[in-house]
């Protein structure tokens, strides 16, 4: 157990007008950044997320974007000041980096760092991350069953990319000749540094106003205060230790092998332990976490259970120590594949957490939410425009239900606030038709508090496209607690040429994963469906309000037969009522088959 935290010097309303200006800072860098910014990625999906550092270098604010990016910038920023060495930077400098072996959480997600210099000292540093649609490599927009980092695209070590406030040209061109569409990363990457300049400008009036004694001893208490708060939640729960396991279904290389994720927590006092031992090897294929985005989920998970009420900054990670070994499947070693991790085993880690979890605080976490980003990558030549083009669509799932409360429906997984690309910025940018958009019905795991609904999306290609993907829960499905059943199955097929059957990537293109495979050809007039899983239910499903039963039957989202057998309710669908009485009866024999069963 650390020293206590020290008194704070700062006066409690000069640090809360601080941070609030530092966070309100990070929020206006998003803003312009998606304004300022050509690919979807970043002005739909706003995949980034912006901070501000302190001279240490430690997180002293952020903004509300994306989590699994978070979590890994506190260790990539660090590590890439320190490797640049804090004295080769000067006023004006601009670093870069997509190093996933850094720190970093995979290769799409590019940083930019600046330091902020204050009468020739630097006093902070401006960051952000994000995802850059294209990086090169074997696949367009990245995603598929790569398996090595060679084969997914460029990678960067930190190098300047401004010096004295001018482009490094080298460095953009390299960028540039190495990826599809090099407009749209050259647009992105300018709308990032531009963001840093607008931060830096904000950090300097700051100073400007406080003077820089005030503003140093209050970024030491901002973090000090999140520090407290965040020990204090900690040791609320009880001293000991849990285990829980995940798996995903597989790595789209090697055929029909599943991948553990194993975890055991141990609380000690005000502080947290997290031990990745026992998980996999690391695959062959793409799903691997990087440290980075291992430490990301485990932050992700803990802060979703206790941090309601804590600013997010280095303090609060201060008390989370994270044990992931080399070489396995949580901490893949150089050159193994890890585009996937990122994206789709981050959120069966933090599933995998919150198992764990539900043995110490089982009425704040949630069954399982459908797990998958739904990374569907397409890319071509648009015929209108004879330019290349690349996209990563991204889709909503199914939240688990709740203690007191149904899942959310279609909903982007925990590891980002992303939104999906809506329909007409889809069909407007890419030679595509989006014949059909909807929830599914029956995705919902059934509970005393079902889980959300999944969505089905359907596709047709105007133009011949190359098609990618890194998906899950195509076997396994989405768990439910304390009871509660399992949601539905992803499901990705195609319909291809004269054909009026929907077949999966296995029986249409004798891939080895029905979930992930790499450049499949898709021509004029094929077509895709893509339907994502629901959540799964919390609480025995004989226990659940009939009259919300009968809502999701009128609202069409669940059939009689669901209705009879996951709720045990008898319904006229004719009065669109519930009989009760028939419905109690019909309940207590269900409840007695299932206790001699």
């Amino acid at each position: 157990m650390q020293e206590k935290v020290s008194q704070f010097k700062t006066d409690p309303i000069t640090i809360e007008v601080i941070k609030n200006f530092l966070v309100t800072t990070c929020r206006e860098m998003g803003i312009a950044m998606m304004h300022a910014s050509y690919s979807p990625m970043f002005n739909e999906a706003l995949d980034f997320s912006c901070v501000i550092f302190d001279s240490k270098p430690e997180m002293i604010a952020q903004a509300e974007f994306c989590p699994a990016q978070i979590g890994a910038i506190r260790h990539t920023v660090k590590w890439c000041i320190k490797e640049v060495n804090p004295q080769n930077l000067n006023d004006g400098d601009v670093v870069l980096t997509n190093d996933p072996y850094r720190g970093g959480c995979h290769l799409p997600e590019f940083l930019v760092v600046k330091p902020c210099f204050y009468n020739g000292e630097i006093i902070a540093y401006t960051a952000n991350i994000a995802h850059m649609t294209d990086v090169g490599g074997m696949a367009p927009a990245c995603f598929g069953t790569q398996q090595n980092i060679f084969q997914e695209g460029l990678r960067l070590p930190p190098v300047k990319i401004y010096i004295n406030d001018k482009e490094n040209e080298d460095i953009f061109k390299t960028v540039c000749s190495n990826v599809r569409t090099p407009k749209n990363s050259y647009g992105d990457l300018k709308a990032m540094i531009g963001s840093l300049y607008l931060a830096e400008q904000r950090i300097k009036e700051l100073v400007e106003k406080y003077g820089i004694d005030v503003f140093r001893q209050a970024t030491e208490d901002i973090k000090n205060v999140s520090e407290r708060k965040m020990r204090e939640e900690i040791s609320k729960m009880p001293d000991g230790e849990w285990e829980s396991d995940g798996f995903l279904e597989d790595d789209g290389v090697v055929p029909d092998k599943m991948y553990k994720i194993k975890v055991r927590i141990i609380l000690r006092g005000d502080e947290i332990i997290v031990d990745y031992t026992g998980s996999s090897r690391q695959a062959l294929g793409p799903p691997n976490q990087t440290f980075g985005v291992t430490a990301s989920a485990t932050y992700n998970a803990i802060f979703h259970l206790l941090g309601t009420e804590i600013d997010f900054n280095e303090g609060c990670y201060r008390p989370i120590t994270i044990i992931a070994p080399p070489g396995s499947f949580v901490n893949v070693n150089y050159p193994g594949a890890c585009v996937g991790g990122n994206s789709d085993t981050h959120p069966t880690t933090v599933n995998t957490l919150m198992y764990a979890f539900s043995k110490i605080l089982p009425e704040r976490i949630s069954a399982m939410d459908g797990g998958t980003c739904g990374c569907i990558a397409i890319g071509g030549v648009h015929p209108d425009t004879e330019e290349p083009f690349a996209h990563l669509h991204l889709d909503g799932v199914g939240w688990g239900g709740r203690v007191d409360h149904d899942g959310n429906d279609s909903v982007f997984v925990k590891n980002g606030n992303c939104g999906n690309t809506p329909v007409e910025v889809y069909e407007s940018r890419y030679p595509v038709l989006i014949e059909e958009y909807m929830l599914q019905e029956g995705s919902a795991g059934a509970g005393k508090y079902r889980g959300g609904y999944g969505t089905r999306r359907k596709v047709k290609f105007l133009a011949d496209t190359i098609v990618s993907a890194h998906t899950n829960y195509h076997v396994l499905k989405p768990q439910g607690v304390f009871w509660g059943k399992a949601a539905s199955n992803a499901q990705l097929k195609f319909r291809c040429g004269d054909s009026t059957e929907f077949r999966t990537s296995k029986e249409q293109f004798n891939a080895i994963s029905l979930g992930k495979f790499i450049n499949l050809t898709l021509h004029s007039g094929d077509e895709l469906v893509w339907i994502s899983p629901g959540g799964g239910g919390y609480g025995d499903s004989l226990e659940r309000d009939p009259t919300l039963v009968l809502k999701d039957f009128i609202e069409e989202r669940i059939t009689l037969r669901e209705v009879r057998e996951d709720y045990g309710v008898v319904i006229d669908p004719e009065k669109r009522a519930v009989n009760m009485e028939k419905t109690t009866e019909l309940r207590r024999r269900m409840r007695d088959a299932h206790q001699r069963g």
